[in-house]
C-alpha cells in the first residue's frame, strides 16, 4: 500500500533532497510546493495521506498552512519541519496540533517510522483489505464464466468443504481442488483470468502467496 505525500519547502534544493529521501523509502510524492498557500491548494486538490510542511517560509508559512488545513480537516496528517523553535512558534504549534514535529537536523529513520505509523493501517486491517479484494477478484472471475458457474462453485464449497468464497483466502488448496474438479483443462484459463483481475494488488506479499498456492 503506497503512502501519498505532499512536501512543502521554500528552498528548492532542500525540497528535492527531502523528496528523494522519501521516495527511496517507497513514499510516493504526489505534489511539491514552496509556500503555505500552495500547500493548502495541493492539499485540497490531491488529498494526500500526509503533508510535510516547513515552518519557516516567507509570506505564507507552514503554520498558516496547518491552520487552514485544520479548518478543512481536523484529522489530516500534517508533519511540521522546524529549524529554529521560538516560544511563539511553539505556542502556535501546540494550538494547531500538528500530527508530529521534526527538528533539524532531521532523523530520517524517525520520519519514516512516524509516517508509516500514521499513514498505514494496522496489520490486521490491511490483511482484511487484502482478503476482501481477493474475494472480489475471485467472484468477478467466476461471474465472467456465468452465474451458473459461480453458483456451482459456491454450492460445492459449502456442501463439500463447509466454506464460502470469503473462506478461500485462508484455504486456497480447497479452492484449487474445487476449480480443477469442475473445470478440468480450463483451470489454467480461469487462473489466468483471476490473475488479470488481481493485477492492482498482485504486488502484495499475501496476494502472491495466495496465487502461488493455486499454481502448485
Amino acid at each position: 500500500m503506497s503512502i501519498r505525500a505532499v512536501v512543502i519547502d521554500d528552498e528548492k534544493d532542500t525540497l528535492d533532497l527531502f523528496c528523494n529521501i522519501l521516495t527511496s523509502h517507497e513514499i510516493q510524492i504526489v505534489g511539491k510546493g514552496y509556500n503555505g498557500e500552495e500547500a493548502l491548494f495541493l492539499f485540497q486538490k490531491l488529498k494526500p495521506d500526509v503533508i510535510f510542511l516547513d515552518v519557516s517560509m516567507p509570506v505564507y508559512d507552514g503554520l498558516y498552512a496547518l491552520e487552514k488545513i485544520r479548518e478543512l480537516n481536523p484529522n489530516a496528517i500534517v508533519f511540521l519541519i522546524v529549524e529554529k523553535m521560538t516560544l511563539n512558534t511553539e505556542m502556535k504549534m501546540n494550538r494547531l496540533n500538528p500530527s508530529a514535529v521534526f527538528r533539524e537536523p532531521l532523523d530520517v529513520n524517525e520520519i519514516i517510522r512516524k509516517t508509516h505509523q500514521f499513514c498505514l493501517p494496522p496489520k490486521d486491517e490491511l490483511e482484511n483489505m487484502q482478503k476482501t479484494m481477493i474475494t472480489l477478484a475471485l467472484k468477478n472471475t467466476l461471474l465472467e464464466l456465468g452465474h451458473d458457474e459461480l453458483d456451482k462453485v459456491t454450492t460445492i464449497l459449502q456442501k463439500d468443504h463447509n466454506m464460502t468464497l470469503d473462506d478461500c483466502y485462508e484455504n486456497p488448496d480447497e479452492l484449487k481442488l474445487v476449480l480443477q474438479d469442475l473445470f478440468g483443462e480450463s483451470y489454467d484459463d480461469i487462473l489466468k483470468s483471476f490473475k488479470e483481475n488481481m493485477k492492482s494488488i498482485s504486488s502484495h506479499h499475501s496476494t502472491k502467496h495466495f496465487i502461488s498456492n493455486l499454481h502448485e
